[in-house]
C-alpha cells in the first residue's frame, strides 16, 4: 500500500492543476477576488519544496511505522471490516495531531504555516511546513501497536489528505445535512478564520464527528476573516517557513540590504 500512496501522487497532481484552475475562471467569472498573485506564487513555491522533502519524510514516516511492526504483539488480519476500523481510527489519530497542533507551542511552531495566509483558495492546501511530518510517527504509533500495517496507515493518511485538498475554497456553500458529520469547505473555513467565535475549531480531516464528540465543533454563522492572529504578513516562502526560527527576522534584513546595494550599484 505505501506503493499505492506514492502512485497517487502524479495523478493528484494533474487534478490539483485543473481544479485551481477552474476556480480561478470561475471566481473571475462572478466577480470574487480569490486569488492574489503574490500569495499564490509563495503557495506554489513552498509546494515545490515539499514535493522535494516529501520522499523523505514520506519514506521518514512509513519505516518508523514499519519498525513498529516488528515489535508489536500481534497483527490483525486484512479484511474489509479492519480496513474500514483502519480509515477511521487514522482519521481519528489525525483529529489528535491536528489538535495538538495548535494548543501545543512546539507543534503551532510547525502548523502556523499553514494558517499564515490572509487569501482562502485551493492553493492554500499546499501552505504546509516542509519539517511538519517529524512528529507524525509519535502519533499513528498507536494504530501499529493495536495490529494495523503502516502500509494501511500511510495510504489512509495521505487518502485524508487528498481530500482536505478540496475544502480550501469559498466557492462552496454550506452542504445542509453534511454540515457536522464530515468536513467540508464551510467547516474548514471555520477551521482557518481568525475570528474569536471560530478560534481552534474543526480540527477533523474527514470526519466532523470527533470534533462533535471532543466539543470542538463549530459552525460557520460569519464571515470568516483569514490569517493568524497578530500582524504577521509575508509572501516570502522562506520567510513563512521560518520567521519564528531565533535570528532569522535579522538574517533576511540582511540580506534585503545585499540586494538593495547590487541593485543600486
Amino acid at each position: 500500500m505505501f506503493e499505492d500512496a506514492q502512485a497517487l501522487l502524479w495523478p493528484s497532481f494533474f487534478v490539483f492543476a485543473t481544479c485551481i484552475l477552474l476556480e480561478w475562471i470561475v471566481s473571475r467569472a462572478k466577480g470574487i477576488s480569490l486569488y492574489e498573485g503574490k500569495d499564490v506564487l509563495c503557495n506554489l513555491g513552498i509546494f515545490v519544496g515539499a514535493r522535494v522533502s516529501q520522499p523523505l519524510f514520506v519514506g521518514y514516516t512509513f519505516y518508523c511505522l514499519k519498525f513498529l511492526e516488528s515489535v508489536r504483539p500481534w497483527e490483525l488480519p486484512n479484511t474489509i471490516a479492519t480496513t474500514v476500523v483502519a480509515v477511521v481510527l487514522t482519521d481519528l489519530a489525525y483529529y489528535w495531531e491536528h489538535r495538538l497542533s495548535h494548543t501545543t507551542r512546539v507543534l503551532w511552531f510547525f502548523h502556523e504555516v499553514h494558517h499564515s495566509s490572509r487569501s482562502f483558495n485551493l492553493t492554500t492546501s499546499f501552505r504546509l511546513h516542509w519539517l511538519g511530518r517529524l512528529v507524525a510517527p509519535l502519533i499513528f504509533a498507536p494504530l501499529i501497536l493495536l495490529g494495523f500495517s503502516a502500509n494501511q496507515v500511510v495510504l489512509f493518511l495521505f487518502a485524508n489528505l487528498i481530500y482536505q485538498f478540496f475544502l480550501h475554497t469559498k466557492l462552496v456553500g454550506k452542504l445542509g445535512w453534511l454540515e457536522g458529520i464530515v468536513n467540508t469547505p464551510s467547516a474548514h473555513r471555520v477551521h482557518h478564520a481568525r475570528n474569536k467565535i471560530y478560534l481552534d475549531k474543526n480540527f477533523g480531516g474527514i470526519l466532523m464527528l470527533w470534533d462533535r464528540l471532543f466539543g470542538t465543533y463549530q459552525a460557520e454563522v460569519e464571515e470568516p476573516e483569514f490569517g493568524v492572529l497578530g500582524k504577521f504578513r509575508s509572501n516570502n516562502p522562506f520567510t513563512v517557513q521560518f520567521h519564528k526560527v531565533p535570528g532569522y527576522s535579522a538574517l533576511a534584513g540582511h540580506m534585503q540590504q545585499v540586494v538593495r546595494f547590487c541593485k543600486g550599484s
